[in-house]
């Protein structure tokens, strides 16, 4: 029976098909160019052939050349480790394909709404409310707050008290007209810019998360070739999946024809109209109702037609700055950064701790903000660059499991293997350039968010959002930006 299994056949026919899954496993996982699959099938058939050869039986070439039995069975364990090796990168593979997929067609949006009270209050659960009344505001993201109010009246009753704005919520609670309050999450660090002590005077005794899938999107709105992906960042906290304030906002126009990238950057602080209301507030706030909600107020506010959304986590993205190696980014002076980690004037290799340092870093610089805005294109430049070089093949495993949980789409996955593969089989040489669009600080009142409370704003400078308006058009034309 064993001399039956070890029989060469066997060892040809398991190297055989190993090979044919591998190839297999290779062509679904959609990033590697033809020229490459065929060089390697090209490879595994020779590999094939080589066996077949080297497995010859010794017996038909010299019946008592020992040397010959030696050969004859180290080319069965040659084959057998081949095939062992093919089923590894099998393996290998197919979680890479099926990260992937879950990345970019299996990603979520949580929203997080807790039941909040005073912190000297005796409250400790929610049965402790029982005939108490919770302060609401109706008009904002009422389907959402609804479902929660019904999963709460299944445990205990509660007498809703309507309020105009969060503000208004918050002082409710604070000044004892209501005991408890309903609150969604991502509002909490707008709630600090009203009243910095609000966490620290207020406990959460219930919270729900509610979670929804986000839909790829399959159809672009813009001409073959061309594409704009908004990008929405978290700076320092949170995951990207939950619903929250848009700390970073870059508009990236990507031209494939011409092989430009334009990145335009939006101060967070832009007093813009927000799409869910009509109403002025800063562009942040607009992620606290979605980044769905995000886009369309770029939309409006930019005239363009926005593709595909990716929602960052800069402070996760230093496992993937460490995944792919590190990058090489310019610094235009000396400079001492968080945590002791000095640059110096020039190109600098960076980690991913001391990237994320200089794309956060803003008190080293006399512009403030307007600095830090750049320092962060200037870190997604050079992992953008890092990724299109052939380092997306060779660490891709490393890369995805860095990138899991670090960001989420409504890119889908077809569309990240198209361009990637096409990358790879062209390794084209990509043009980069980067603006901010320009306004004036001014502490007032009248935001949406904070009718009442005197915050600080960028109001737009015209000229700034027509010429990057352009800017962006020259780029999907196929033009060159005229400086």
């Amino acid at each position: 029976m064993l001399k039956k299994i070890l029989r060469r056949r066997n060892f040809l026919i398991l190297q055989a098909i190993t090979s044919i899954v591998l190839m297999i496993m290779v062509v679904r996982l959609g990033l590697v160019p033809t020229k490459y699959l065929i060089i390697l099938g090209l490879v595994l058939v020779a590999l094939e052939l080589g066996m077949y050869v080297w497995l010859q039986p010794y017996k038909l070439r010299h019946h008592h050349d020992k040397k010959g039995k030696t050969r004859y069975l180290i080319g069965k364990i040659v084959s057998l480790g081949l095939s062992v090796l093919m089923v590894v990168g099998s393996l290998a593979v197919s979680k890479g394909n099926k990260s992937i997929d879950e990345m970019f067609n299996g990603n979520k949006e949580e929203i997080t709404y807790s039941v909040v009270v005073l912190k000297n209050s005796s409250y400790k659960k929610l049965s402790d409310l029982n005939g108490k009344s919770i302060g609401i505001q109706p008009n904002v993201d009422t389907t959402n707050q609804n479902y929660i109010l019904k999963e709460i009246a299944k445990k205990v009753t509660l007498s809703p008290t309507e309020y105009l704005n969060y503000q208004a919520v918050a002082q409710g609670l604070v000044n004892h007209s209501v005991e408890c309050i309903l609150l969604n999450e991502a509002y909490r660090t707008a709630l600090a810019e009203y009243d910095s002590d609000f966490s620290k005077d207020t406990k959460v005794i219930w919270k729900y998360t509610l979670t929804q899938n986000v839909k790829p999107q399959t159809k672009s709105t813009n001409a073959a070739g061309t594409f704009i992906v908004y990008i929405s960042g978290i700076d320092a906290y949170g995951t990207a999946s939950t619903v929250s304030r848009s700390d970073v906002n870059m508009i990236v126009t990507v031209n494939t024809n011409t092989h430009n990238i334009l990145m335009t950057s939006i101060p967070r602080d832009y007093y813009v109209p927000l799409a869910n209301s009509g109403k002025e507030d800063k562009l942040t706030h607009s992620g606290l109702f979605g980044v769905e909600n995000t886009v369309k107020t770029v939309e409006n506010f930019m005239d363009i037609d926005i593709d595909y959304y990716a929602r960052l986590n800069f402070t996760t993205l230093t496992e993937l700055v460490d995944a792919i190696g590190g990058i090489d980014v310019y610094s235009d002076k000396d400079i001492k950064l968080l945590h002791g980690r000095e640059l110096h004037e020039g190109v600098n290799h960076m980690d991913g701790a001391t990237a994320l340092a200089f794309a956060r870093e803003r008190y080293g610089y006399e512009s403030g903000d307007y600095h830090r805005v750049q320092n962060q294109q200037d870190v997604l430049t050079a992992i953008i660059k890092k990724m299109l070089s052939p380092t997306l093949l060779t660490n891709y495993t490393k890369i995805l499991d860095a990138a899991g949980g670090s960001f989420t789409t409504n890119m889908p996955a077809d569309k990240m293997k198209e361009i990637a593969s096409e990358q790879l089989s062209t390794n084209a040489s990509w043009n980069f350039s980067s603006r901010i669009m320009e306004g004036t600080g001014k502490i007032m009142t009248g935001g949406y968010m904070m009718p009442n409370t005197k915050l600080y704003y960028t109001i737009p400078n015209e000229n700034s959002v027509k010429q990057n308006k352009q800017y962006i058009k020259e780029v999907l034309s196929n033009d060159t930006i005229n400086q």
